[in-house]
């Protein structure tokens, strides 16, 4: 498999989920081996999507440098991740990327209807060599290595609602492929009780029943209702995708959480690295 990019420029109009504001966003293609990198044309700054530059992942997972903030950004690299757009340039004139629906399907659709340009360079992956957890105090996320008969990513979820929902559990074999029609449409979710004090932690200034599903009573309010029956679950695989992406490959492994979020994963992936014999870098086939 060779590196992708963009064929041309895309251009987004939105609002931020939680700062409430108005934001223009460019996609551009970018050269081999630049990664993803977010520029931020208001402040004439730069960062890379990175673990490394995480500062917080507080309902959201949020990169900053050097005074310079982009914030909410697992959607969008969960659609590059998907899609398998290995470098692009993504030009932003405020400090969170819009949440469109509150999937990723505005993102992957625009992007498949530019065109996915291949290049010339071959494409890196992280293969798990051996197995890696992170524990807090209400959940876990760790990557093992592929069976023999697994390729690819592949996704095991458990997560319970605490009395506000159905207890769910979600398996995904070998995303590769599969990601626009299995995942790309499931919402971002919230529950009712829940929404006073999220505006009390200045959160959701831009949320709505447009960009977000909310469950109240066991069911959504939204009045179309849910896209898919497992939607909660699988929005959960959309910001693991997105989030396993800030280590800047494709991995192939397994994934196996209870109760993930931003926080488990990224701090997933800071175990991860710690040791370079719980990986390989491989080129991808």
């Amino acid at each position: 498999m060779y590196q992708n990019t963009i064929s041309n420029k895309i251009y987004f109009k939105g609002i931020g989920l939680h700062t409430g504001l108005h934001v223009n966003l460019e996609l551009h293609p970018a050269k081999e081996n630049s990664g993803i990198t977010f520029f931020r044309k208001d402040l004439n700054k730069k960062i890379k999507a990175s673990w490394k530059n995480v500062i917080s992942t507080k309902f959201s997972t949020n990169l900053g440098v050097d005074n310079c903030l982009i914030k909410t950004v697992e959607h969008l690299l969960s659609a590059f991740a998907g899609l398998h757009i290995s470098n692009c340039d993504v030009f932003i004139d405020s400090e969170e990327v819009p949440i469109m629906d509150g999937s990723s399907k505005v993102f992957v659709d625009e992007i498949l209807k530019t065109g996915i340009k291949n290049q010339i360079v071959k494409q890196q992956a992280i293969e798990i060599k051996k197995k890696v957890r992170f524990d807090c105090d209400y959940g876990y996320g760790e990557l093992l290595p592929n069976l023999e008969t697994e390729e690819g990513l592949n996704i095991f979820l458990e997560s319970r609602f605490d009395g506000k929902y159905e207890d769910q559990t979600i398996n995904i074999e070998n995303l590769n492929g599969g990601y626009p029609s299995k995942i790309s449409q499931a919402r971002t979710f919230g529950f009712y009780e829940e929404i006073e004090y999220l505006k009390s932690q200045n959160l959701i200034k831009g949320g709505s029943l447009d960009n977000a599903i909310v469950i109240k009573e066991f069911q959504p309010i939204n009045p179309e209702g849910l896209r898919y029956d497992n939607e909660l679950m699988r929005h959960k695989v959309l910001d693991v995708v997105g989030d396993l992406y800030l280590s800047g490959f494709p991995i192939i492994g397994k994934y196996n959480g209870f109760k993930t979020g931003h926080y488990i994963t990224y701090n997933l992936l800071r175990e991860l690295f710690k040791d370079q014999n719980n990986f390989k870098i491989i080129n991808s086939n």
